[in-house]
C-alpha cells in the first residue's frame, strides 16, 4: 500500500512539473531529508569511484529535487553547504569535503607569491583600520589562485584569505582553502617539504587528523542565493542572535575582501563573498569558523548549521549534499577537483609495477565474475544491473592547464618565479591556440532512449521495488532490438556524429545527475580538442558543420527541432547574435560504442555575458520577469494563469509596459480570452480611423500620379527641344560656305 501511494504521489508531481515550474516545492521537500541515504551509484558519474551523499530521499525523482533546490536559490532563503563535514553522509562517517591550511609568519607574503600563480594584492583594504562594527577584528584580502605542477597543469584551485600584521603584534597570516574534494592532508603534505627555515613561516593543518592536538575546530559553511542582497537577508534573519551580533554590527565585505569577526566570545568567523560555484549559478558568502573544542558547550558552527537547516525554520535556507552540489557545479561549468583539476595525473609505473597491477586486476576480475554468478543464481539483482558497475577502475585524468579550463583570472601573466610558470608561458605562445578547451555537453532525453531505471524522471527507484524491477526486466528481454543508449560517464570518449567514430572530439570529465537540473537533460563537462582539425575532418567527410546559430535546448518532446528555431535578435534591434566564442558550439557528438547523442555548448561564463552587467545577481537561474505561476488550466500546456502584485503592476505602468490584470488567462500568444473574442467580433467592422487612413492613402496616390504625369510632360518637352536643335545643326552643315 505504501509503495502504491509513493507511485501515485510521484505521478501527480511529475504531471504538474511537466507544465510549469514549482516555486514553493523546496518547502515541501526540505522536510524529507534523510541523513543516512547515499545517492544511487547508477545515476551518478563514476569518476573517482565514489558515491555522493544526498540531502533528499533517493526515492524522489531527481527532477523534483533539482527544481526544489533551484527554487530555493531563486528565493530569499537560498541554499547552504557544510564543506568541512559531509552532513548527509553515513552516521558514522567523518568525511571532509575540503581542508584548510594556515600559513603564518614574517615571510607569509613571499611564500604565497612564490608558490602560487597569483600574488597577494599590494593595495590596502578600503577601511582596513576604520569600522563601526565593535566585533570586527580586522579586514583582509580574499582571492583565488592556482597551485600548478612543474608542467603548468593545475593541481588545485585555492581560496586564499590573507591578513597583514599590525602594530598590536599580530603576524602576517593566510588561510589556504582547497577545492571541495581535496580534503585531508593532501595539500599540507605537498607544501610541507617546500618550507625551509629561511622562509620564516609555519604551516598549520586544520584537517581532522591535526585538530585533536591543536584543539581547534574549523568549519566552512556557505550560503548562496541568486543575488547577494537575498544572501545577506537570509544570513541576517537566521544567525545574528547565534553570533551575538546586532544587525548594524554585521558588515558584509565586498568582493575580494574578507572580514574577521570575534563572535560568541572566543570564536573566530571569517566572512567573504564566495560560494565554490560559478557566479552565473549563484551569489553568496562563505563563513570559516575557528573555535576551541575544549569547552563543554556546543560549537557555534554546529548551532549555525542546525538553525539554518531546521525543519521548522520556514525562513532558513535548504541544506544540500555533495550530490546536489556536484550537479550545480557541472551546470555552472565550474571545474572540479579530481575531474577537470587533476594535476599531472598518476605517476608512471615501471614495467614490474605495471605487470603486478595487471595481474592483480585479472585476479579481481575473476573474483568479481564469480560473485556475479553467485548473485545471479540467488536472483538478488538482474544481470543488467550488475553489468558495468564493477569495472570502473579506470579513472580519466584531464591533466589540464588553467587556461584550458577558462580560468585565466587565476593566473597573473605578468608575474614570474612561481611553480608552473614555464608551462603557462609555452601555452600562451602557442600560435595554434590551446590544445583543448572545456565545454559542456548536453544530452536531451528527447533525443536519447535511456532505458536504465535510474532516470531522474522515473517514478520510483526500482532497486528498492522487487516487483517493478522484475517487470521492467521482462520488458527489456521482450524487446527484439538492444538499446545501446546509456547515460554518459566520466572518461567516455566523444566522436562527431556520423563519422563512424573516426573523428574524436574529446573526453567527458564530469557528469551531473540525470535530470538533476530540473529539465529532461543530462549535463556533462568535457575536454574538447582544437576546433581547426575537427572542422577540417568534418568537411573532408562531407558532414554538416556545427549550426551554432540554432537556439540551444528547444527540442520538442518527440525529439525534433523547430526549423524556425534560429538565433533571435535581441532588444528587437533586428541584429542577430554574433558567433559564439567557441567554434564547436552545437556540434552533435556521440558516446563511443553507443547511440547516445549530445550537443556541445560553451560553459556559462563564456555564453552568458549578461551577468557582467550586474555583479549582484546570478544570471543562470534568475527568474524571468513574468510574475508567479499560481495555477494551470485543464485546456493543456498552452494556457497559464499569471498573478502580478500591485507593486509590479504599478512598476509596469510607470515604465510604459503593457498592464495585465491580476487574474487573467492568456494563450500562447499572450492574448486574453476576452480580447480574443472581441477581435473575432470586430473583424468585419470598419472604423472611422480606417476610413480616414484610406482617404489619406488615396490622396497620396493621386498626388503621386499627378507628379508622375508632370514629369512625363516635361520629359517630352525636353525631348522635342533636343530633336529641333539636332535638326537645325544638320541643316546648317548642309549649306555651302
Amino acid at each position: 500500500m505504501l509503495s502504491l501511494l509513493v507511485v501515485i504521489c510521484c505521478v501527480q508531481q511529475v504531471a504538474a512539473w511537466s507544465t510549469l515550474s514549482i516555486p514553493n516545492l523546496s518547502t515541501t521537500l526540505r522536510l524529507r531529508h534523510k541523513n543516512t541515504l547515499h545517492a544511487n551509484q547508477s545515476t551518478l558519474e563514476e569518476n573517482q569511484k565514489c558515491q555522493l551523499s544526498s540531502a533528499y530521499d533517493r526515492n524522489l525523482p531527481a527532477a523534483l529535487v533539482g527544481e526544489a533546490v533551484r527554487s530555493a536559490l531563486r528565493s530569499d532563503r537560498g541554499i547552504c553547504f557544510d564543506f568541512t563535514t559531509d552532513r548527509y553522509a553515513s552516521e558514522h562517517s567523518e568525511s571532509q569535503l575540503l581542508s584548510v591550511i594556515q600559513v603564518k609568519g614574517e615571510g607569509t607574503e613571499s611564500f604565497i607569491n612564490a608558490k602560487f600563480s597569483r600574488s597577494i594584492p599590494k593595495h590596502k583594504v578600503v577601511g582596513e583600520s576604520e569600522s563601526n562594527a565593535s566585533m570586527l577584528v580586522r579586514k583582509g584580502h580574499a582571492f583565488e589562485t592556482a597551485y600548478l605542477s612543474a608542467k603548468g597543469r593545475i593541481i588545485d584551485r585555492l581560496l586564499v584569505i590573507s591578513f597583514s600584521g599590525n602594530e598590536e603584534g599580530n603576524e602576517d597570516e593566510s588561510l589556504l582553502i582547497t577545492s571541495p574534494g581535496n580534503s585531508g592532508n593532501t595539500l599540507y603534505n605537498q607544501l610541507s617539504p617546500l618550507v625551509f627555515p629561511m622562509d620564516k613561516v609555519t604551516l598549520n593543518n586544520f584537517a581532522t587528523t591535526a585538530e585533536t592536538a591543536s584543539k581547534v575546530k574549523t568549519n566552512v559553511i556557505t550560503l548562496a542565493c541568486s543575488s547577494l542582497s537575498d544572501a545577506q537577508h537570509s544570513l541576517r534573519t537566521n544567525i545574528l542572535d547565534l553570533l551575538q551580533m546586532k544587525s548594524d554590527e554585521l558588515e558584509f565585505p565586498p568582493n575580494g575582501v574578507c572580514h574577521h569577526y570575534r563572535v560568541g566570545g572566543s570564536a573566530d568567523a571569517y566572512i567573504t563573498e564566495h560560494t565554490f560555484l560559478s557566479p552565473e549559478t549563484c551569489r553568496g558568502y562563505t563563513i570559516v569558523f575557528q573555535e576551541s573544542v575544549s569547552s563543554s558547550d556546543s560549537l557555534i558552527a554546529d548551532q549555525v548549521w542546525q538553525r539554518l537547516t531546521a525543519e521548522d525554520n520556514d525562513l532558513g535556507p535548504v541544506g544540500v549534499g555533495s550530490l546536489e552540489y556536484n550537479t550545480l557545479r557541472v551546470e555552472g561549468g565550474w571545474a572540479g577537483y579530481g575531474h577537470e583539476i587533476t594535476g599531472d595525473g598518476p605517476k608512471k609505473l615501471s614495467k614490474l609495477e605495471a605487470a603486478m597491477k595487471e595481474k592483480l586486476a585479472k585476479r579481481r576480475s575473476r573474483s568479481a565474475s564469480a560473485d556475479n554468478h553467485n548473485r545471479n543464481d540467488s536472483n538478488s539483482l538482474p544481470p543488467d544491473e550488475n553489468a558495468g558497475t564493477d569495472n570502473v577502475d579506470e579513472v580519466y585524468y584531464s591533466k589540464a592547464n588553467p587556461l584550458e579550463l577558462h580560468l585565466e583570472h587565476l593566473v597573473d601573466t605578468e608575474k614570474g618565479c612561481y611553480q608552473g610558470q614555464e608551462g603557462v608561458a609555452s601555452l600562451l605562445k602557442n600560435k595554434r591556440g590551446f590544445p583543448r578547451q572545456l565545454y559542456q555537453v548536453v544530452f536531451y532525453d528527447a533525443e536519447n532512449d535511456f532505458d536504465d531505471d535510474s532516470g531522474a524522471f522515473s517514478l520510483i527507484n526500482t532497486v528498492n521495488d522487487e516487483a517493478l524491477r522484475s517487470f521492467q526486466q521482462i520488458q527489456k528481454e521482450a524487446d527484439p532490438l538492444a538499446n545501446d543508449t546509456r547515460q554518459p560517464r566520466a572518461g567516455d570518449k566523444l566522436y562527431a556524429l556520423g563519422s563512424s567514430e573516426k573523428i574524436q572530439v574529446g573526453t567527458i570529465t564530469s557528469v551531473a545527475e540525470p535530470n538533476g537540473t530540473g529539465d529532461r537533460t543530462t549535463i556533462a563537462m568535457a575536454m574538447i580538442r582544437r576546433p581547426g582539425s575537427i572542422l577540417k575532418a568534418i568537411k573532408d567527410m562531407g558532414l554538416d558543420p556545427p549550426r551554432w546559430w540554432e537556439a540551444d535546448g528547444q527540442d520538442d518532446d518527440e525529439g525534433g527541432s523547430d526549423p524556425m528555431n534560429i538565433a533571435k535578435e535581441t532588444d528587437e534591434s533586428g541584429i542577430m547574435m554574433p558567433p559564439p566564442l567557441d567554434a564547436l558550439v552545437n556540434l552533435e557528438v556521440v558516446l563511443e560504442g553507443t547511440y547516445t547523442v549530445g550537443r556541445l555548448r560553451s560553459i556559462p561564463s563564456r555564453r552568458m555575458k549578461s551577468s557582467m552587467k550586474n555583479t549582484d545577481v546570478a544570471s543562470l537561474l534568475d527568474y524571468e520577469q513574468r510574475g508567479e505561476i499560481v495555477d494551470t488550466s485543464d485546456d493543456g500546456p498552452a494556457l497559464f494563469k499569471y498573478q502580478f502584485t500591485d507593486a509590479e503592476i504599478e512598476t509596469k505602468s510607470m515604465t510604459g509596459e503593457d498592464q495585465m490584470p491580476q487574474s487573467l488567462t492568456y494563450n500562447e500568444n499572450g492574448i486574453g480570452k476576452e480580447e480574443e473574442e472581441e477581435e473575432e467580433d470586430d473583424d468585419d467592422i470598419i472604423t472611422d480611423e480606417q476610413i480616414a487612413q484610406a482617404e489619406k492613402e488615396a490622396a497620396e496616390a493621386e498626388a503621386a500620379a499627378a507628379e508622375a504625369k508632370r514629369k512625363a510632360e516635361k520629359l517630352a518637352q525636353l525631348k522635342a527641344r533636343a530633336e529641333a536643335a539636332m535638326a537645325a545643326r544638320r541643316k546648317k552643315k548642309q549649306q555651302p560656305l
